[in-house]
């Protein structure tokens, strides 16, 4: 097996792109969908499944939930949409396929992000997690590798 074939076996292609990017690119197969993330971001969230060993809610859209903007986010996305012009291109992680917003099973987004910082040495590579926005934590968990030599291995940011 490989990385992406262990990816697989836990979140399904559908989870990691918007229902249109789905729909256009759906015969290439998940490898296609896949290939647009940074494997740092893919080896990072198969080491937590397989050592958390609970399930991990990236989008939702397929089983007819709202999530649909959690994976990467390409122009048929609002977000992206709302966001970008040529005087100012929006550059997040998630559009660069370097960040999962996502939900855990057994786990408050909070006690999670401290699980994380306590398993910082485990980690196969350098994350950075957002922590608040506004002032308040976040109800989610977002995770990225969009590494700052400066940074330390489990950065957090405000929004």
């Amino acid at each position: 097996m490989n990385t992406y074939d262990d990816f697989l076996r836990y979140f399904d292609a559908r989870e990691l792109v918007s229902p249109e990017a789905y729909n256009k690119y759906k015969n290439f197969g998940s490898y296609f969908f896949l290939s647009r993330f940074d494997i740092r971001l893919i080896e990072t969230m198969l080491w937590i499944r397989e050592t958390t060993q609970s399930a991990i809610i990236i989008n939702t859209w397929h089983r007819g939930g709202r999530f649909d903007e959690r994976g990467l986010r390409d122009t048929s996305t609002p977000m992206v949409q709302n966001k970008a012009s040529i005087d100012d291109p929006y550059l997040s992680a998630h559009v660069l396929g370097k960040a999962f917003d996502y939900d855990i099973a057994h786990q408050t987004p909070v006690e999670h992000r401290e699980w994380l910082k306590s398993r910082e040495n485990d980690l196969p590579h350098k994350i950075r997690l957002e922590r608040n926005l506004r002032g308040q934590p976040i109800s989610w968990v977002h995770l990225d590798v969009c590494d700052d030599p400066k940074n330390s291995k489990v950065y957090e940011f405000d929004v």
